[in-house]
């Protein structure tokens, strides 16, 4: 809808019987329509009652505002405690999601990341999958009316089944017009029957021209509204001596940073959380932090799963720790364990656990560990960790098995859905030795059991190689960019077929990281091929042959061992690239090489974690990973079939046990 002309808006009033639409014109003053007869909440609130406003705001960008608040230029703002927070999951892991407005509100609105809740684009039409926070407070018969203003229309639709439902009492749809947001937001902050009221501002997303004086003249005028919600909040509480407002500002999503390099601060992930409290010592502790350095750092913050809890939290609305399915906490009340994750054992039949403990919060009294609704273990306070040493996968079929984990820390839950990709246990086969042609073990150093080759170091002189646990009983090289990196003089690429394999371990933080290659990363175009670590979470298989290209991308989850493969055939001109993952699967995809010269792919140089000129980290970033580990590095001179590659991941075993 244009900003200029007739500005219309939908509300949606829900009865316990059915859904009343109410269609009405908004006049040029931006003047909300008439309220229609809205049904009676399950507990109205009353005089001296507990109250919520959640405003979000799309497309904050927090440097901006944060710049804006130093300079005075955010009055209301200013009024509530800020920190940053995380949007989009943890990269790397199962709650990976795009840091957009519609996977953003989701989470926001029920404390849930993508692989639970199941919104992953800003399109409409998806479902939510997970209970929201309107259904929670109605199951428990708690905050009173509830009132919805949504600025994005797509949100309106999104919360749709929960109007139907009369879980919202009223769902305003104003089209892009935040003038008509705060119209809304006002009538229901007057109205002592709305306990719950959310404010959805859309004008800072709509901003053209990134960030510039259109966006901050946004910021601008977006305070301005906050400010009337403030002071309506002042007056209801003026007028209700003992009513107690809780305000929670966020952002769904981030205003991309075009003036910021792509990984600094992990600005692009960065959002923030605003109250009008203190808070407890998690949200304390991040409010009083100037921008994350890293997205690393980002995750020791807050994330926008915590709003959630926190509103049921202040509401009264106690968690039940054996079906509990919300993966954030209350910034309220006493912190429970931190970045929590899940990591598949190698076996694919165990799931290891690992958090941290609140830095500035008294550890709790026991730690208790819920799997699917079941308590597996009690331990004591100062636990980090627990391995769910068998979740019950041996003789099931290959497929995908999800975990639904809860670790209470006192009487604070926190959720997290594990996902295994299991493949049942394979031997490998013997064919794997036919044209092995050079293999690294790593177990005790870096010869070849297969040549007189060995790795060498770029750096003179040579620092002692880092090494780590394979976990297969031996150990794994890790490659530290801040120390060296190495290179393989070989025929590999020189042979008409040749296929690549290795398992590959790394926290996915770093973008840009030559994983193996024998080019010149400088451009994809440039001749050789390249697997690369392309950004967060993402790995890159790379063809050129000085002019043209030919590409493929897959994800692969942070922290885990996942074994990566490329296999060549410069005669058909063809070539397939695989990673197996314990959380994604098995994956593969065909590349089409027809265009490329073959002869321009092969240099024989091969480099591990630079590529061929040494300067790929100092050209494009500076290193930001922690040590990436390979182990069980091998060439064939021939082309592996996709079985072969499936049993070099499934059995579980180093190639090293078939005594290449």
């Amino acid at each position: 809808m244009s900003k200029i002309g007739t500005r219309a808006m939908r509300t949606l009033a829900a009865g316990a019987l059915a859904l009343a639409m109410l269609l009405a014109a908004c006049g040029g003053d931006g003047t909300a329509p008439a309220a229609g007869a809205l049904p009676p909440a399950d507990a109205p609130p009353a005089a001296g009652t507990r109250r919520v406003l959640l405003i979000g705001m799309d497309g904050v960008n927090y440097p901006e505002l944060r710049a804006a608040l130093a300079q005075q230029q955010a009055p209301a703002l200013a009024q509530l405690t800020l920190g940053p927070a995380y949007t989009g999951g943890v990269s790397g892991t199962v709650t990976q999601q795009e840091a957009l407005a519609g996977p953003g509100w989701a989470t926001l609105l029920t404390g849930t990341w993508a692989n639970r809740h199941g919104i992953t684009t800003d399109q409409g039409g998806q479902l939510l999958r997970a209970d929201t926070l309107f259904a929670r407070l109605r199951q428990a018969r708690a905050g009173g009316k509830i009132a919805v203003a949504a600025g994005w229309s797509t949100l309106a639709q999104q919360l749709g089944a929960d109007a139907w439902a009369s879980r919202i009492d009223s769902l305003v749809d104003c089209a892009g017009v935040d003038a008509c947001v705060t119209d809304a937001a006002l009538r229901a902050v007057a109205d002592r029957d709305y306990g719950v009221v959310v404010a959805n501002f859309h004008a800072p997303a709509q901003a053209a021209g990134g960030l510039d004086s259109d966006y901050r003249r946004a910021l601008a005028t977006l305070d301005q509204q906050v400010g009337r919600l403030m002071a309506a909040l002042q007056a209801s509480s003026t007028a209700r001596p003992g009513e107690d407002w809780l305000v929670v500002a966020t952002t769904s999503r981030p205003m991309r940073a075009k003036d910021y390099a792509p990984d600094a601060a992990a600005i692009d992930d960065t959002s923030f959380i605003g109250l009008n409290r203190a808070g407890n010592a998690v949200f304390a502790a991040s409010a009083r932090d100037a921008m994350p350095a890293s997205r690393a750092d980002l995750y020791t913050r807050p994330g926008i799963a915590d709003v959630t809890p926190t509103v049921l939290d202040f509401l009264g609305v106690a968690p039940v720790a054996a079906q509990y399915a919300i993966e954030g906490q209350s910034l309220l009340g006493t912190p429970g364990v931190q970045q929590l994750r899940a990591s598949a054992g190698r076996d694919a039949g165990s799931v290891s656990l690992s958090w941290k403990l609140a830095p500035d919060a008294a550890p709790p009294a026991r730690i208790e560990i819920y799997r699917d609704g079941v308590k597996v273990a009690t331990l004591a306070g100062d636990a980090t960790g627990y391995v769910d040493a068998d979740v019950g996968l041996a003789g099931k079929p290959e497929g995908t098995y999800r975990f639904d984990y809860v670790v209470m820390a006192g009487a604070v839950p926190l959720a997290y859905r594990a996902a295994i990709a299991y493949v049942p246990p394979i031997v490998l086969p013997a064919t794997l030795l036919d044209r092995l042609m050079h293999f690294f073990s790593f177990d005790t150093g870096l010869a070849d059991t297969r040549s007189a080759d060995a790795l060498r170091a770029l750096e003179t002189p040579a620092p002692a190689p880092l090494s780590g646990d394979d976990g297969f009983g031996g150990r794994s090289l890790a490659i530290d960019p801040d120390r060296t990196s190495y290179d393989l003089p070989s025929d590999v690429p020189l042979q008409p077929q040749f296929s690549v394999g290795f398992w590959y371990k790394s926290d996915a933080q770093q973008a840009w990281l030559p994983v193996l290659t024998n080019k010149d990363w400088n451009s994809g175009a440039n001749r050789g091929f390249i697997i690369g670590q392309s950004s967060a979470g993402t790995m890159t298989f790379n063809f050129g042959d000085g002019s043209r290209r030919a590409d493929a991308f897959m994800g692969f989850t942070a922290n885990q061992w996942v074994y990566v493969a490329l296999t060549v055939d410069t005669v058909a001109k063809t070539a397939t690239a695989y990673i197996a993952d314990p959380v994604l699967g098995v994956r593969s995809t065909a590349m089409n090489l027809g265009t490329l010269t073959m002869a321009n792919l092969r240099d024989t140089r091969l480099v591990l974690n630079e590529d061929t000129t040494g300067t790929a980290y100092p050209g494009y970033t500076a290193p930001t990973a922690v040590a990436p580990e390979y182990n069980d590095l091998a060439f064939w001179s021939r082309v592996l079939d996709a079985t072969e590659v499936k049993a070099l991941y499934a059995a579980g075993k180093s190639l090293s046990t078939l005594n290449p």
